[in-house]
């Protein structure tokens, strides 16, 4: 039996250095991309996890503030529980995960939230949801205002009824037609 030699070529110069060049920059790329898509993901200290899915601007909600939300609630197996547009709401008022989720969020925000069953409505929940369930929110939000900003609209909405009724009953005193004072724009 007689072994055949094959001539091997030799490597050209720079070859080995492309080489591991390609292979570091490929897991450069990889490690790039992985962050990337982690850094969407995020969870709290409470067990509330989080997908953010466009970020929105400006300031961030607080637990006192007033909020207008659009929201689609699920149940574990997929089942739609509660499902509303443009729902105004107090943030305070809602169940511990939703408010933390919602103080997560910016103006113009849309997020997605796992909330645990502690953080949700626990063992006492409303029709339809079963008891200890987590729940899943697709959530956006449209607008906040500050509880400060709603007590001045409020204060300014009965200072116009009143003017309004001491115009009305001195029109009734007079019986000549009031000027309206609706601002102008």
């Amino acid at each position: 039996m007689s072994v055949t030699a094959v001539p091997l070529r030799p490597i050209a110069k720079g070859s080995v250095r492309r080489f591991w060049l390609g292979i570091v920059l490929v897991g450069a790329c990889a490690a790039t991309l992985s962050w990337a898509g982690v850094r969407q993901f995020g969870s709290t200290e409470s067990g509330l996890r989080y997908q953010i899915i466009k970020p929105g601007e400006g300031p961030s909600p607080t637990r006192d503030d007033f909020a207008l939300i659009g929201y689609k609630g699920t149940l574990p197996d997929g089942k739609v529980f509660d499902e509303n547009p443009g729902a105004p709401m107090e943030i305070a008022g809602t169940v511990p995960g939703f408010a933390e989720a919602i103080t997560l969020m910016r103006k113009g925000g849309r997020m997605r939230v796992w909330i645990p069953a502690d953080k949700a409505y626990g063992a006492s929940p409303p029709p339809g949801i079963p008891a200890n369930s987590p729940l899943q929110f697709d959530i956006q939000l449209h607008e906040f205002k500050t509880r400060a900003e709603i007590m001045e609209a409020q204060q300014q909405q009965q200072l116009q009824r009143m003017l309004q009724q001491q115009m009305q009953s001195q029109q009734g005193e007079s019986g000549a037609p009031m000027p309206d004072m609706a601002p102008q724009p």
